[in-house]
């Protein structure tokens, strides 16, 4: 009796070539970005102890509190998989002490886990490509940030981009805000406008309300008070040279006064690049700065700020901006011979000289072979027997006779 199928796992996809080739270009485009801005590559671990993500991306977050993959090893010690990039990377910085020379900047290319809801563009596995600047206070540095991101994702082939920015103030002038929006949100609260998400969450995290996305608490949100009439001077001279860096570089922008971010390690800066009218989904790449996140792991107090761009959603922004798909690379030659070995032998040799080279796997006979070279899109043919070797231009049916085993011949000839 046959087996029944086993298909992935709910909110996960596979990676077949085609998304595989997609996934390859964005993340080169990114990397060469990042070179050209002096951004250095840095892994961590795929899962972390809990209570990385519990203190950096904080404990009233629908990260930590509903969606993150939490398990308990044989040892007893609470871990759980990386729903997010920046705790992780800060923590990596504080354990290899890698303040001294500042500013430093770092990029990345991850696997994260969140236990969401699946939807196009938002998995339970995805991937992420970010970049973060530590140690400038400096309003530049948040432009350079966005500015990298912008570039990038213009490289990429996305044209319709909107930039949304907002300042979350600073821990002072943010207190007096949290104020004014409790004074507000307490009679939507009990008034039954607010879910009860939101309602449990006004004593310990009242921004959190800002960032529900039920569309009764969103309703009530439009019409909170805005942070930006909060900020202290500070924060308002920082925001301000954020926008004039902006303009000194040309990235227009749109100030959203109720702009956060779902983590509650984001102050001053918060910003957001969306590609056309995907509405939540549409959102390809958030950032921030997160000054104290640092200090909060137990590091120095060292100011920083990043951003990430999700990789699923950039592929769908790039298509909806007409990009074609990429095409599989197709083979230089073709190895054809009556005999396998000989096949065998000329096309091990061609790959390693670094050509990318066919032969027959399906036990085609030698017109069959010939037939394949011309299929599979190769520009040379060759063909190798006991005389000797004999290479075919299949654009021009041009043919040159060479000696037995002459492959360094063969791959000068159709490299030239």
């Amino acid at each position: 009796m046959a087996s029944s199928r086993i298909f992935a796992p709910r909110g996960t996809q596979d990676g077949l070539p085609g998304e595989i080739r997609m996934k390859r270009f964005v993340e080169s485009v990114f990397m060469e970005h990042c070179r050209c801005y002096g951004y250095h590559e840095a892994h961590t671990p795929v899962f972390e102890y809990s209570e990385l993500f519990e203190r950096g991306v904080g404990p009233v977050t629908d990260i930590v509190e509903k969606e993150m993959y939490t398990f308990t090893d044989k040892h007893g010690e609470r871990l759980a998989l990386r729903p997010e990039g920046t705790a992780a990377l800060a923590r990596t910085i504080i354990e290899h002490d890698l303040t001294k020379d500042l500013p430093l900047k770092l990029s990345y290319k991850i696997t994260c886990y969140r236990q969401e809801n699946p939807a196009e563009g938002r998995l339970r596995e995805f991937h992420q490509i970010g970049a973060e600047c530590y140690g400038s206070l400096l309003p530049q540095a948040d432009s350079e940030v966005i500015t990298l991101a912008y570039t990038a994702l213009r490289a990429m082939g996305i044209r319709d981009l909107t930039l949304n920015i907002n300042s979350l103030g600073c821990q002072s002038c943010r207190t007096s805000y949290i104020n004014a929006l409790v004074r507000y949100l307490l009679p939507h609260a009990n008034s039954g406008e607010l879910c009860s998400t939101c309602v449990s969450r006004m004593g310990r995290s009242p921004l959190r309300v800002m960032d529900c996305k039920n569309p009764s608490c969103r309703e009530v949100a439009k019409k909170a008070p805005k942070l930006a009439d909060f900020l202290c001077d500070d924060c308002r001279d920082h925001y301000e040279g954020v926008k004039a860096s902006l303009d000194a570089v040309g990235i227009p922008y749109n100030e959203k006064n109720h702009l956060i971010r779902g983590l509650d390690y984001y102050e001053r800066t918060v910003f957001e690049f969306k590609a056309g009218e995907g509405g939540a989904n549409g959102t390809v790449c958030g950032g921030g700065r997160y000054d104290g996140l640092c200090a909060r792991l137990g590091g120095p107090n060292i100011p920083a700020v990043g951003f990430a761009i999700g990789e699923e959603r950039a592929i769908i922004a790039m298509r909806e901006s007409g990009m074609e798909e990429i095409p599989p690379e197709k083979p230089l030659v073709y190895v054809a011979s009556d005999a396998p070995s000989r096949a065998s032998r000329g096309a091990a040799r061609l790959r390693g000289l670094g050509v990318y080279a066919e032969r027959d796997l399906m036990g085609l006979g030698l017109k069959a072979q010939i037939k394949a070279a011309k299929d599979c899109g190769a520009r040379w043919l060759v063909i190798t027997g006991e005389d000797g070797i004999r290479l075919t231009d299949l654009k021009t049916g041009a043919e040159q006779p060479m000696p037995t085993e002459a492959w360094d011949d063969v791959a000068r000839a159709i490299s030239e």
